[in-house]
């Protein structure tokens, strides 16, 4: 198989919007107290979240690539029902199908 890739797209990145700090933490034998600092961070944290709603809903930026070298290929070595090997120009890669019986003997 022979792939040119014409576009490239950047999707927006995945902020978190909260912050989840611990009731107290002990540094150096001494316990401090954070609830004070977590009622601050609130305020920080509505207007951060304000701003990761704006952000993920745009629209991923598209690129369109130039020239012949996006161009690509790939060899399937090995092929079965859950199972595929291939090697191309830029590495060897080793797919198992999603639901597969292999993944449960790798976890």
């Amino acid at each position: 198989m022979q792939v040119q890739f014409k576009e490239g797209a950047f999707q927006p990145p995945e902020v978190p919007s909260t912050l989840n700090l611990p009731e107290k933490l002990e540094i150096f034998g001494q316990k401090i107290d954070l609830q004070p600092v977590q009622q601050s961070l609130n305020t920080i944290q509505e207007a951060v979240a304000n701003i990761t709603r704006g952000i993920s809903i745009q629209s991923p930026l598209k690129v369109p690539i130039p020239g012949n070298r996006v161009k690509s290929w790939l060899l399937t070595t090995y092929l079965d029902r859950d199972f595929r090997i291939s090697r191309g120009d830029c590495g060897l890669f080793v797919l198992a199908k999603d639901g597969s019986s292999l993944l449960d003997q790798l976890l």
